[in-house]
This record gives C-alpha cells, sequence and structure tokens, in this order.
C-alpha cells in the first residue's frame, strides 16, 4: 500500500518503485532483465520515471483535483441584503499558520496570516458578490479559491388535508396518519422566480422518495402518531446557475383531532361565533348540538367512514341520519339537565378519535 504521506511527487514516485521491486522479487523476477553491467539503463529508467511523475503530479495539479480549502457561510442561505460571514475551513491545510489574501468584487478588503474570515452584505436578487481568497501556506503553496454570494430564499408551505368548518380563521392541523401537503417556494434570481424552472429533493423522516423532479415543487407526505414530529426538508437546485442548491427544512407535529359542539338553531342555523362547554342554559323546550370534527381526515369523512356515539345521560343513542347534530328535548315542565356526550372515531384511521360533552340545562316553566 502506498503510504498516505507520500504526497509530493518523488516520493510517490520512489513508493511506487519500491513496491514494485518488492512484488517482482516476491515472484523471483528481476526489475530489469538486463545483466548487471545495465545499471546505467536502471538509473535513467528511474530518472525518466521521476520526471514523467513530476509532469502528471506537480503540486498545483495534484492538489487541483482535491478541495482541500473550503468555504463556509453564516447565515448559510442568505437573503438579499443581509450581512453574511464568510469563511474558510480545511482538515489538510494549515490556515493558522497561512496568509490570507480577501477580495470582494475584485477588490482587497483584508489580508494577513489566520485571516480567515470576512463580513460582508448580500445584493438585490440577480446580483452576485464574488470573493476571492489567495491563501499561501507556510511552504510557499498557493490555493485560490472563489465564492459567488447570490442572495437565495425558499420558503416551505404545508397544508394538512384535514376538516375544518367553514370561515375557520385557524389552520387545518396534521393527525394521525393525515397526509400533509407541502411546497417550497424558491427565490434564487428574482423576487419570484417560477418554481417549475428548479429541481426538488424532498426528504422526509430522513428517507427519500416522498417526491422530486424538476417543477416537483409539492410532495404528499403521511403523519405518524399524535404528539409526533416528522422532519421535512427539500433540496432546491437551480439548473440554469451549474446546479446550484440549497437545502431548507421544517418540522410538522401531529395532533389529537377535536370534537366541536355549537348550538343549531331553527332559523339562524349553526352559531360558529359560540362554542358550547361545560353548562349551557335554555328557556326553550328542546336544543339542538351540532359537532363539528375538527381535523379528521377529510377522504374518510367524505366517505362516511366516521362513526358518531351519542349519549344522553346514561343512554346510548342510535345516530341519525345527521350523525352530527343531536336534539336534546325536555319533559315536563320542572327544571331539567341533560348531559350529552359525543364520541368520534375514523374506522380507517382508528386513532383519529375524540370526545366531549356538555351540560343543557332547561328552565322551569312554573
Amino acid at each position: 500500500m502506498i503510504p498516505l504521506e507520500a504526497t509530493n511527487p518523488l516520493s510517490l514516485t520512489m513508493a511506487i518503485l519500491k513496491m514494485n521491486i518488492k512484488n517482482s522479487r516476491q515472484a523471483g523476477q528481476n526489475i530489469c532483465p538486463c545483466p548487471a553491467s545495465s545499471g546505467m539503463k536502471l538509473r535513467t529508467a528511474i530518472l525518466g520515471i521521476i520526471c514523467t511523475a513530476g509532469m502528471l503530479l506537480s503540486p498545483s495539479m495534484a492538489f487541483a483535483a482535491l478541495d482541500l480549502v473550503t468555504f463556509r457561510t453564516d447565515p448559510e442561505m442568505p437573503g438579499p441584503n443581509q450581512t453574511v460571514t464568510v469563511s474558510i475551513q480545511s482538515y489538510a491545510v494549515d490556515l493558522n499558520s497561512a496568509r490570507s489574501t480577501w477580495y470582494i468584487d475584485g477588490v482587497v478588503v483584508k489580508d494577513g496570516v489566520a485571516e480567515k474570515s470576512i463580513e460582508t452584505r448580500t445584493k438585490e436578487f440577480g446580483q452576485i458578490v464574488t470573493i476571492d481568497v489567495v491563501i499561501i501556506t507556510a511552504s510557499g503553496t498557493r490555493y485560490d479559491k472563489q465564492l459567488l454570494l447570490r442572495p437565495l430564499e425558499v420558503d416551505i408551505l404545508w397544508e394538512a388535508d384535514t376538516f375544518v368548518p367553514p370561515f375557520y380563521k385557524g389552520k387545518a392541523l396534521p393527525t394521525y396518519k393525515s397526509n400533509v401537503k407541502v411546497t417550497a417556494i424558491p427565490r434564487f434570481n428574482s423576487l419570484s422566480s417560477d418554481p417549475s424552472l428548479f429541481s426538488y429533493t424532498w426528504t422526509a423522516n430522513q428517507t427519500q422518495g416522498v417526491g422530486g423532479g424538476l417543477g416537483k415543487m409539492s410532495a404528499l407526505v403521511p403523519m405518524k402518531y399524535s404528539g409526533s414530529t416528522v422532519p421535512i426538508s427539500v433540496r432546491v437546485s437551480d439548473p440554469s446557475e451549474g446546479g446550484q442548491s440549497v437545502t431548507v427544512g421544517q418540522d410538522i407535529t401531529a395532533v389529537d383531532p377535536l370534537l366541536i359542539f355549537y348550538e343549531e338553531a331553527p332559523l339562524l342555523g349553526i352559531h360558529f361565533n359560540k362554542i358550547l362547554t361545560g353548562n349551557t342554559n335554555t328557556a326553550g323546550t328542546s336544543f339542538r348540538i351540532h359537532a363539528v370534527p375538527y381535523f379528521f381526515s377529510n377522504d374518510d369523512i367524505k366517505n362516511g367512514d366516521l362513526s358518531y356515539l351519542w349519549q344522553n345521560n346514561t343512554l346510548r343513542l342510535t345516530p341519525s341520519l345527521v350523525p352530527t347534530t343531536f336534539l336534546v328535548e325536555k319533559t315536563g315542565t320542572n327544571a331539567q339537565s341533560n348531559s350529552i356526550s359525543l364520541k368520534a372515531q375514523n374506522r380507517k384511521r382508528i386513532l383519529q378519535i375524540a370526545e366531549t360533552k356538555l351540560t343543557v340545562d332547561f328552565s322551569s316553566e312554573q
């Protein structure tokens, strides 16, 4: 095996030559089939190998193939007109003893030993800040690095495919095994970049395969158990800029579904402006309750896969043709209290389940 420290041409060549001689001796062969008088030819061959290796493996060419010095930006994905710290790092080059000269758009901004970072500011969308750094190590080796700093922004929007009533001002939330549509909105070169021009690679739960490809700005992600978090990330690449890319992520947490009671009046309909909890009083002889199953999966609601179990005091009731409503009626003229409870469960996603209860107090008519 060639030692890793043999990185200069001479050391590398001699290591190769020694290895070939060793292998040849083990095979019972001479490195040169010529007689002893041909020692001059052997030295000429070695010199030729060294010269050839010097041409093929000069230090600048050997290290050029390796990315020994890399850039790091903070923040990683700067937006337009934002202050950015740009630094260099290396596991192979001693930057603490090297002299670094920094240029921003061709102008020297910093020069000195162990100068490993600068601070700059991005421009507007579509405008580039060119950062060059020339590094000269203590041994005299030179490295030239360039970074094109473009403003990038990618937003992740998500929408749970769960039920909320009309005019609900909140957001539909994900629940057990519900589907969530995630969408990436990239801005690379302008405030309103065309999402169809970019390439996307979606990852959910650290597993790829949930979606991706050119113009595939959205993906459908299934959730897990209530209270669990699904990490979502997307890598957005711009083919027109040589594959320039950025990766962003967001965590989405599943919640429990809810059952909410509202009053359903004969003429005014459902009073969505007032949630019924605890006790409610009425002077009438009947009171209609309407239940709304928040955050249950839309497809299962449409397919009738939700089961409803009403209970009036201790009596379990058979659901009516409209299983989300229940009419509580007063018997007699005296004051009366009815304890109403409801349990809803998704038959397809059995852990989508919710319960609620309400006490309806009827006034005395005497």
